[in-house]
């Protein structure tokens, strides 16, 4: 069987005469040479919506605590879930979001920056309608093409949870200090970034009164710069100085701790049969003991014999029953 299969060293052959022009390709307009035109991969907008795996957690921990200071604002049972997080240019991320929206620009002291809540007209009527004892059925009749100064008020108002719950939830990361700056009725009006940086988008469900509706924060790539290593889960760099004077803190602390010590003076032996047979008034002789082990929860530490010390029983100590008297004076120093 001849099979007319071309071998590596062919096909290496074939492809650099092609290449190089030295191969004449047939065509239907005559013969011509090949060439090859180097392809580019143009610059495209695209979604990352598995990244920053931490910043997700630290979103849904921040949506439970909305819920809560929600629910003791509207006296309604309230529920909110952190649903998507994404990352997009600024420019689409705006494209996906209602033309009337209650915007709410605010800082985060000391990130550079601005960021951005946005609330979808839906929801700021419903939050009106029950912020004033309504059960959110009027909320469908008032108009879309507008925001009343009462509307924005409560919507400044829910803001400020939202902010106070995103500072409690990023406190173990960074201390920071959230504060509204200015609140618009379009997102045309808000300038937090250009058109084409990058922003992190978290999406928000909250469910009021049999009603769900959609709220959003947008943080720009760049405000976030100094967080993004802890956020998508890496460890942050570690300061030698800090670490060292922590160390010695801690160490002054756990030599000033107290501990409840104990010791065993005796360890006598019973059968079983005159265990079950102890009574009320019945004596178990013991010998005088000569050792003692002290222990502090349930761990021994010391070895000695026991005695009298100014009229009261007493441990004398012999020896330590593991190298810990070393580590204990290294810490005293």
């Amino acid at each position: 069987m001849n099979d007319k299969v071309l071998t590596d060293e062919e096909k290496n052959a074939l492809v650099e005469g092609v290449e190089s022009g030295e191969i004449e390709v047939q065509s239907s307009s005559g013969p011509t040479y090949a060439s090859v035109t180097p392809f580019r991969i143009p610059a495209r907008a695209h979604i990352v919506k598995n990244g920053y795996p931490r910043l997700k957690l630290l979103n849904q921990q921040a949506a439970e605590r909305i819920a809560r200071d929600v629910e003791q604002l509207l006296q309604n049972d309230v529920a909110v879930n952190a649903s998507e997080l994404v990352v997009n240019s600024f420019s689409r991320v705006c494209e996906g979001l209602p033309d009337l929206v209650a915007a709410i620009v605010f800082e985060a002291a000391p990130l550079q920056g601005r960021g951005l809540i946005t609330l979808e007209s839906s929801m700021v009527r419903l939050l009106v309608d029950t912020f004033f004892g309504g059960d959110g059925a009027a909320s469908d009749i008032y108009p879309a093409n507008s925001f009343t100064a009462g509307e924005l008020s409560v919507s400044n108002l829910f803001a400020s949870i939202v902010l106070s719950a995103i500072r409690d939830s990023w406190a173990p990361l960074q201390e920071i200090v959230a504060e509204r700056v200015t609140t618009e009725v379009s997102i045309e009006l808000v300038d937090i970034a250009t058109e084409s940086d990058p922003v992190i988008c978290t999406e928000f469900e909250i469910s009021l009164s049999d009603r769900q509706c959609l709220f959003h924060v947008l943080l720009p790539i760049e405000m976030l710069q100094p967080l993004l290593p802890i956020f998508d889960g890496q460890k942050g760099d570690r300061d030698p100085v800090d670490d060292a004077r922590w160390g010695k803190a801690i160490q002054r602390r756990v030599v000033e701790s107290r501990v409840n010590l104990t010791s065993n003076v005796f360890l006598p032996e019973m059968t079983l049969g005159q265990l079950v047979e102890l009574s009320p008034g019945d004596v178990i002789e013991i010998e005088r003991p000569q050792k003692a082990t002290v222990m502090a929860k349930n761990i021994q530490l010391i070895s000695g014999r026991l005695g009298v010390h100014r009229g009261r029983n007493a441990v004398e100590t012999i020896e330590w029953v593991d190298p810990l008297q070393a580590e204990l004076t290294e810490m005293r120093t």
